[in-house]
């Protein structure tokens, strides 16, 4: 190891210490000693790891109020970077949140990370083709019931205890702070990226059993018969049909197949 490597070793390791130890390779001057200088670097790390949460985590910020620095600070404390990309640091934080104390006694807050981190990681997502509905003219008639329709590949559907997307919203918009609901059973929150803007919207339980269905790759002939387990069975070709037209205008399929 290198004399730079062993020095960058100790300054990180003297950063990242619970406490600040004494290390000689800081000098102190008359502007400020050596404990003092290692205080800046120590501050601004942490600092600059806040920064990063709180822009990632805007929806959070605004359902928690004045307690959002301080989650952040135990957050940071319970888990140290280990990525060279900064942005990566808040993976962890809605699985942080659902087991520590007191956080996990506020499980809307978990929630809250989850959608923020979702439309991160949407926002992020590399670009993908787009099926539009005059792509699918080309298919026979006859041949639709062995079509298979691949979602997004970074479509998520998140489980919400709360209305996390009211919070998104209005720290999106600087709008007011919403009041917190919590439902009396949990609903399902489609997150994607529709050219350059993250859209999220609720969806029916019908919808998510038909969107996971389709990423598994079912044809729509076993997505109808998903449907008409599920409702009415001589709704089910009526509300698939609905369904796929609203996937393909909101830009959710990225590739279409035909079995046989």
């Amino acid at each position: 190891m290198s004399s730079l490597q062993a020095l960058q070793q100790r300054m990180q390791q003297a950063v990242l210490a619970d406490k600040p130890p004494r290390l000689d390779d800081i000098r102190g001057d008359a502007s400020a000693d050596a404990q003092a200088r290692l205080g800046i670097y120590r501050h601004g790390y942490r600092a600059r790891l806040r920064d990063a949460l709180a822009s990632e985590y805007s929806g959070l910020r605004c359902l928690a109020g004045r307690r959002f620095n301080t989650l952040l600070d135990r957050y940071i404390d319970a888990h140290p970077s280990t990525h060279y990309n900064i942005r990566w640091h808040g993976a962890g934080l809605a699985a942080f949140l659902d087991y520590a104390q007191p956080w996990l006694e506020r499980p809307e807050l978990a929630d809250m990370a989850r959608l923020d981190w979702a439309i991160s990681t949407a926002f992020d997502a590399a670009d993908e083709a787009c099926v539009a509905p005059a792509d699918l003219a080309v298919v026979p008639p006859e041949r639709w019931v062995s079509l298979s329709l691949r979602p997004q590949i970074h479509l998520q559907i998140l489980t919400l205890s709360c209305n996390a997307d009211a919070f998104r919203r209005a720290a999106d918009q600087s709008g007011p702070r919403p009041h917190l609901r919590r439902f009396r059973h949990p609903r399902h929150l489609l997150v994607w990226r529709q050219a350059l803007a993250v859209r999220y919207r609720w969806v029916a339980d019908d919808e998510r059993q038909l969107l996971g269905g389709a990423t598994r790759g079912e044809t729509v002939a076993d997505l109808c018969s998903r449907l008409a387990e599920l409702s009415d069975a001589e709704q089910a070709m009526s509300r698939l049909a609905a369904l796929l037209h609203g996937w393909l205008e909101a830009g959710l399929i990225q590739s279409w197949s035909l079995d046989g």
